[in-house]
């Protein structure tokens, strides 16, 4: 497939990373099943997550453009794998808030140093597939994180914590051996840049924001699957922890035996806002079956699938854009504001999400995600008019 060895090893070190990211998938269902917190409160706790993730894109975009991808990447890992550890001890809802908001930040930092390192590393003839290789090892690792997860919740709630911290200091020491850190980049491995753009900031660039916002809103859909999906299969189906992470696990599975071969057979038949839109439609109707009969088994897998597929469309191609449309020298600031785009959806998914299922229901919040997935793809439909995607 012509992808450089690099790629192959930051996929292997994002492999371990996360087989071990299980405390997102159950962080809902452990603060109110475990410590007790109504929906609403465990809805601001996720909002800090939200914000956290937010306050780290931004930081890791500033900081990967003035000292590398290497260091911020590699001090991220560690950092968070120890934070991720400390929550164990922590009950107080305030406490609570700032640990969450201060373990997203040492997250999320490291997503634009990666997205840079992934274009460093990558020509624009084999990005899309290196990004599809990236992140079919994210998915094997999300095929394994739920499902080990769930059987590590049945031993006690600790050891979800313990293993996702250990696993994120154990990617740092693969990161460690295996990528040293490189020499400035060369012309034909950064990213391509639009001329007329040189000297504009992606925050005063009108096309990249309104990118931007509609990020925010196809992500806003996509993470009611981590937010309050699984507080769905507890709450309407009363399904264990082991079950709900065996579903979860489906998508990883999906995704990681899909997407690549998918990505390499469709990626020049039509234009990346073209697939993205496919994507969104997807996304809507997925949400959508949790609204009609059977329910159960058959209506999640249903989801599963529509979801998964849709995440294929639109993740990959929306990332390719961002990387073609960064200009030279900012890949950084560029990725991330990118970054900060999904970190604004995940302050307002879980909020909008926990508040609307408080007051309204399941239903009435399934519609409206399904709604914003449609809104999403009208937004992106008059963006490939502007930029011919």
């Amino acid at each position: 497939m012509g992808i450089p060895a690099r790629i192959w090893f930051l996929s292997l070190i994002s492999l371990v990373n996360r087989c071990g990211a299980m405390v997102v998938v159950f962080l809902t269902i452990y603060l109110t099943e475990n410590l007790g917190y109504g929906i609403p409160e465990a809805g601001y706790v996720l909002g800090c997550f939200g914000a956290g993730a937010l306050l780290g894109g931004y930081l890791g975009g500033k900081l990967t453009d003035r000292f590398s991808y290497y260091p911020i990447m590699l001090w991220s890992l560690v950092l968070n794998g120890l934070m991720l550890v400390v929550l164990i001890w922590i009950r107080d809802f305030w406490l609570m808030c700032g640990a969450v908001f201060l373990m997203s930040v040492l997250a999320d930092v490291f997503r634009p140093a990666n997205s840079v390192a992934i274009a460093r590393y990558s020509t624009p003839e084999t990005r899309t597939r290196s990004i599809s290789l990236y992140r079919m090892s994210v998915n094997l690792g999300w095929t394994v994180a739920p499902a080990l997860g769930g059987l590590l919740v049945g031993l006690g709630w600790h050891w979800m914590f313990i293993a996702d911290g250990l696993t994120c200091i154990g990617a740092a020491v693969l990161l460690w051996i295996f990528i040293a850190p490189k020499p400035a980049a060369t012309a034909e491995h950064t990213p391509a840049a639009l001329p007329a753009k040189a000297a504009v900031t992606p925050y005063r660039d009108r096309t990249f924001v309104l990118f931007a916002l509609l990020t925010i809103l196809n992500g806003m859909v996509f993470m009611q699957f981590l937010w309050t999906v699984p507080l769905f299969f507890k709450e309407v189906y009363h399904w264990d922890e082991s079950t709900i992470g065996i579903i979860a696990a489906i998508n990883g599975l999906i995704v990681f035996l899909v997407e690549m071969p998918m990505i390499y057979k469709i990626e020049r038949k039509r234009t990346r806002l073209q697939f993205v839109r496919l994507g969104l439609v997807l996304y809507a109707f997925s949400y959508l079956a949790f609204l009609l009969p059977p329910g159960g088994f058959v209506t999640a897998l249903v989801f599963i699938v529509g979801l998964s597929f849709g995440e294929m469309f639109v993740m990959p191609f929306s990332t390719n854009f961002v990387f073609d449309y960064a200009t030279k020298g900012s890949a950084g600031t560029y990725m991330g504001m990118y970054s900060i785009s999904y970190s604004l959806a995940n302050i307002v998914a879980p909020l909008l999400g926990t508040q609307v299922i408080a007051w309204w229901g399941f239903q009435a919040h399934w519609t409206i995600t399904a709604v914003l997935a449609l809104g999403s793809w009208l937004g992106f439909w008059l963006l490939e008019r502007r930029t011919g995607g």
